[in-house]
């Protein structure tokens, strides 16, 4: 700013005092500089009017209008420039990853009455998307910081640059003025099998920035990688850039070093798993629970921490809480290898002899083969577990949304006279003729978990059935199919139910034992000196004595075991008062009794068995 004053004595205004005298007033300055002599501009009017060059500005001049300045406002600028970037990140061609849309803003320091000290703000602008930035500085100002605002990080000037505070801007080049960004975060990554948290083995894990070819993955790999090993399934990672982080698993090995293959593959196929997390704004969360901890012990320091984020309490739970919503939340990245979802299940009641058996082409493809009493009750246990690394690792927590079907064939079947059985069954007991039908068009359960002190646990879906009349056709089985529903990955369990009872086929149809099927056949291999041994055989024999007598009756229908048998072993857990309801029990060696009605002809059956 410069002032322009006329003090004009000449005899031709002497007598003329109403006149105004226009003059025009230009001004032009030039300054030398790199890459190109600057051309001053100048404004007038308060700032208002552009009066540079040949423009310049009127003014009319008066009697007794004297020593009236006139202000002209030099708005000639110089560029200040340079370039923010992330400390750390140097790779091949570039000195950092650049930062875009930093707020970059010029301070002078001023004295207010001698005393106080304020910053006026020269000029701001932000980084583009190289990370450079521009500002216009009039010529004559004095800088004396550089203030740099992105998510309340802290930036100093890199080793490289030419930024003195309290530089005076003159002609000449004024590049180069170049800041790092020098926040760290803490990131946590999680790399576990499945919701059990399971250690997978030791894991390779690699970190790069969003958008920077800083630690960047590259086939074939030109520039050695930066990684970390992580031994167990979480590990905390301290100052790591506060930025946008792409994070992945690059391998996992065992303890003997060799690369678990299918765990590996699963994070590094043909499209690589890739988390990626926003650290940009953590800082104010570790700021948070530094004020608080420095709250609890006045011995310690603090920075502060921002507006927009407030404490929820000085006492220790809320500390902890902050701790824990900040480690699960915004720091936290997860990778989480399933694996095979497979299906478990057992019965009670099972009179399968055999631990060691094959159903490789008989019983529709079965999974499981059991053997039960008709007219029995049994409880099934289906847990569901995934396999992690088989034999090693498994995980038996499964997610919230995974439902079980089950269709049961157990309690019914085709053979004839099923439907007159059921209304005999229902006028004696409708809650025995539910059970033996329960499910037949399948059903869908919820997958319950154990819990042990406070830890969730052992997934599992348990129900009771009953067994209902043998099946007299080939294969002699009965069928409950198991599937979850709730995810893409399908995984299913068919169990096979040999019913042994007694099925009446009327008169006259019998057969006699030993029959013309042999139990074992022994053969002796070829040659003189070879031989065979087998050793604890062992197979299911039921031997029976029955009586009979004959009686004449004047009715004529059919009376067989109609009630359900349920062991006190099924019933643990399930309520007493449940099972004296639906089922009768028994303790004796009898095993069934019944009435065959001929047309007048009763023929009392009681039997005992022994296996």
């Amino acid at each position: 700013l410069f002032d322009v004053a006329f003090n004009i004595d000449h005899k031709d205004f002497y007598e003329d005092n109403e006149g105004e005298y226009p003059v025009k007033i230009y001004f032009n300055k030039t300054t030398p500089s790199v890459p190109k002599t600057i051309e001053h501009k100048f404004s007038c009017n308060q700032g208002k009017d552009d009066c540079s060059g040949g423009i310049g500005t009127l003014v009319y001049l008066s009697h007794l209008k004297f020593k009236e300045p006139l202000h002209i406002y030099d708005d000639t600028s110089v560029p200040f420039s340079g370039k923010v970037f992330i400390e750390e990140t140097a790779y091949p061609g570039a000195e950092g990853c650049m930062i875009s849309n930093v707020k970059v803003c010029l301070l002078q320091e001023r004295n207010n009455g001698g005393v106080l000290k304020m910053n006026e703000t020269l000029v701001c602008g932000e980084t583009g998307p190289d990370g450079t930035y521009s500002l216009p500085v009039v010529i004559g100002s004095r800088v004396d910081y550089v203030d740099l605002t992105y998510h309340g990080h802290e930036f100093i000037p890199s080793p490289e640059s030419t930024f003195e505070s309290g530089m005076v801007i003159e002609e000449g080049y004024y590049g180069d003025n170049d800041f790092v960004d020098v926040e760290k975060a803490r990131v946590i990554v999680e790399i576990v099998g499945g919701l059990c948290d399971k250690r997978l083995g030791r894991s390779t894990v690699h970190m790069k920035i969003v958008g920077c070819d800083w630690n960047k993955v590259t086939k074939p790999q030109l520039v050695d990688l930066e990684t970390f090993t992580q031994s167990g399934p979480r590990q905390i990672y301290n100052s790591v850039p506060a930025h946008l982080l792409d994070i992945q698993v690059r391998e996992i090995r065992d303890r003997d070093n060799g690369n678990i293959e299918h765990i590996s593959n699963f994070f590094q196929g043909t499209q690589p798993i890739v988390r990626t997390i926003d650290l940009r704004d953590t800082n104010a969360a570790d700021v948070a629970i530094e004020k608080a901890e420095g709250s609890e012990n006045p011995t310690n320091t603090s920075k502060g921490i921002t507006e927009e984020e407030e404490l929820k309490g000085d006492t220790r739970n809320s500390l902890e809480t902050t701790k824990k919503d900040e480690e699960e939340g915004v720091e936290l990245v997860r990778f989480q290898y399933d694996g095979k979802l497979m299906l478990e299940f057992e019965t009670t009641g099972d009179e399968l002899a055999c631990t060691s058996y094959s159903l490789q082409d008989e019983y529709e493809g079965a999974d499981s083969l059991h053997v039960l009493p008709y007219m029995t009750g049994f409880r099934i246990t289906i847990k569901p577990k995934y396999e992690i690394i088989a034999g090693e690792v498994y995980c038996d927590i499964v997610d919230d949304n995974l439902k079980l079907r089950v269709i049961n064939g157990v309690g019914i079947d085709d053979n004839e006279g099923f439907d007159e059985f059921l209304v005999e069954m229902r006028k004696q007991n409708e809650a025995q003729v539910e059970i033996l039908e329960k499910c037949r068009d399948g059903c869908v359960y919820d997958i319950a978990h154990d819990y042990v002190n406070g830890t969730r646990l052992g997934a599992n879906v348990m129900d009771f059935f009953a067994a209902g009349r043998p099946n007299i056709a080939a294969p002699y089985v009965k069928y409950m199919d198991f599937s979850i529903e709730g995810r893409t990955a399908s995984a299913t369990h068919k169990a096979a139910f040999v019913i042994t009872g007694y099925f009446s086929k009327g008169p006259g149809n019998s057969f006699a034992l030993p029959t013309h099927k042999p139990i074992m056949v022994l053969r002796d291999p070829p040659g003189g000196l070879s031989y065979a041994t087998y050793e604890n055989v062992k197979t299911t024999i039921e031997l029976e004595m029955s009586s009979t007598s004959t009686t004449l009756h004047h009715h004529f229908g059919i009376e067989v075991k109609k009630i359900i048998e349920m062991g006190n072993d099924v019933c643990v857990g399930l309520g007493a008062s449940l099972c004296q309801e639906l089922w009768s029990f028994h303790t004796d060696a009898k095993v069934f009794g019944y009435e065959h009605d001929l047309g007048g002809i009763v023929q009392k059956v009681e039997k005992t068995r022994s296996t």
